[in-house]
C-alpha cells in the first residue's frame, strides 16, 4: 500500500549538471519516486533549454501512466515553454490518428 502524498516540487537545476537536461535516462531519474504525490511542480529555473526526448518523458510517457497526478511547471523561459507545448501538441496529434 502506498501512502499518498499531496504535493512536491523539483527543482531541476539540482538534478542537471548543465543548465540543458536533454535525455530520456535523466526525466526517468527525476520521476522514478515521484508515483506516490497528487501534485508536482517542476522549477525551470535556470534552465535555459531542454530536450524533447526530456519533455516527452516527463509530459506524455509518466503522465499517460500517472494520469491522475497534476504536473505544473514555473520559471520556464520561452525556449522551454515552448518544447514543452511542442510535445505534448504533438502527443495529442499521435492520439488522434491511432
Amino acid at each position: 500500500m502506498h501512502q499518498e502524498f499531496e504535493k512536491t516540487e523539483i527543482k531541476l537545476k539540482k538534478f542537471c549538471d548543465h543548465s540543458y537536461p536533454v535525455a530520456r535516462s535523466q526525466a526517468r531519474r527525476i520521476t522514478e519516486n515521484l508515483y506516490d504525490f497528487c501534485e508536482i511542480t517542476i522549477d525551470f529555473d535556470e534552465i535555459i533549454d531542454v530536450g524533447q526526448a526530456f519533455c516527452h518523458e516527463i509530459f506524455v510517457v509518466f503522465q499517460n501512466k500517472h494520469p491522475d497526478i497534476q504536473i505544473n511547471t514555473v520559471n520556464t523561459n520561452e525556449i522551454v515553454h515552448n518544447m514543452i507545448t511542442r510535445v505534448l501538441n504533438t502527443a495529442k496529434l499521435s492520439e488522434r490518428s491511432k
